[in-house]
């Protein structure tokens, strides 16, 4: 029987990692018992049962394998992979999500690949000597289409919309050593979650202070306006609008239009605050310049006149 098997690292990393607890179990138990559940390969590359291709190898312990003939491509087998970990482990949360994640990249991946060979067919069945060419308008993904992908992962994973939205959150915003103490499960996603939420705000206070507008009120414009952008972004995971598309949308209320409608016209309205929000934002920004402007001209006005720089004095000091 041929032992000699290929270990692709990429593959490799897909398989969450045994404790040390773990592998010493399992060490034991295929020294005692043999490997009792075949190995599965491709391309004679090992795709499930890494860890027991290692220890059967150091012991000489013998091994039936399967062989994955179906799977066409890399991305293929790692899309198989994922979905084999889901159906044999009992996984941590933090294990789930990650690996959720990854499985909604690699069917983006795929999704992606098969639209560019359909294209490139349609294309080469008019002209054999043009080329599909991505084109510089391609959508990128809308708010709902995020959201849409945010609910596959939670459903996936097994977890709710929140604990997605708190995942996908640390995954873009949080640094590395946040993003390793949730893969570690050193730290909970909700706390880490806030750890970022909490900076953020930090952040736009430092910034706040640092204007130092005391007679323009362009500081507590900016600070209202900060607040509803964190409470609109809140909102996606709030329990109500959670509640309320819940019952909506997984029910029979869900086949009624008016009920849709109102879960449309959420949406709708959130897009319009933000919108106008992001206007009010640009103009309170422009507001601030001007007063800067208006600032600096009573400076060196007050260089040549000492009453206006009396004046500017009692209320900037």
């Amino acid at each position: 029987m041929n032992t000699d098997f290929i270990i692709n690292e990429e593959f490799a990393q897909l398989i969450p990692p045994l404790s040390s607890e773990e592998l010493d179990k399992l060490e034991q138990s295929l020294v005692n018992e043999g490997c009792i559940n075949p190995l599965i390969v491709w391309n004679n590359t090992i795709i499930d049962g890494h860890h027991r291709y290692a220890i059967c190898i150091k012991h000489n312990i013998s091994f039936n394998i399967i062989e994955k003939m179906e799977l066409e491509t890399e991305l293929d087998v790692k899309l198989w992979m994922i979905n084999n970990q889901f159906s044999r482990r009992n996984l941590p949360t933090e294990t789930k999500l990650a690996l959720a994640y990854r499985f909604k990249e690699f069917e983006a991946q795929k999704a992606k690949e098969r639209m560019q060979a359909t294209q490139f067919k349609e294309v080469d069945n008019t002209a054999s000597t043009v080329l599909y060419t991505p084109q510089i308008n391609d959508q990128k993904p809308e708010n709902t289409e995020k959201g849409r992908a945010l609910e596959a992962i939670a459903k996936k994973a097994g977890v709710s919309h929140t604990t997605a939205f708190q995942y996908d959150k640390i995954q873009q915003q949080g640094t590395e050593e946040q993003k390793a103490k949730v893969a570690e499960g050193k730290s909970s996603i909700n706390k880490v979650y806030t750890e970022i939420k909490q900076a953020k705000q930090s952040e736009e206070d430092k910034r706040i202070v640092h204007l130092k507008l005391k007679g323009s009120g362009v500081v507590v414009i900016q600070k209202y306006v900060t607040g509803i952008y964190n409470e609109l972004e809140d909102l996606n995971t709030s329990k109500d609008l959670m509640g309320i598309r819940h019952a909506l949308l997984n029910s029979y209320l869900g086949q009624k239009e008016n009920f849709l409608a109102c879960v449309s016209n959420i949406d709708k309205q959130k897009k319009l605050v933000t919108r106008n929000l992001t206007a009010l934002s640009e103009s309170v920004e422009d507001l601030e310049l001007t007063v800067n402007q208006g600032k600096h001209i009573i400076r060196l006005e007050g260089q040549k006149d000492k009453k206006i720089a009396k004046i500017y004095e009692r209320y900037y000091g």
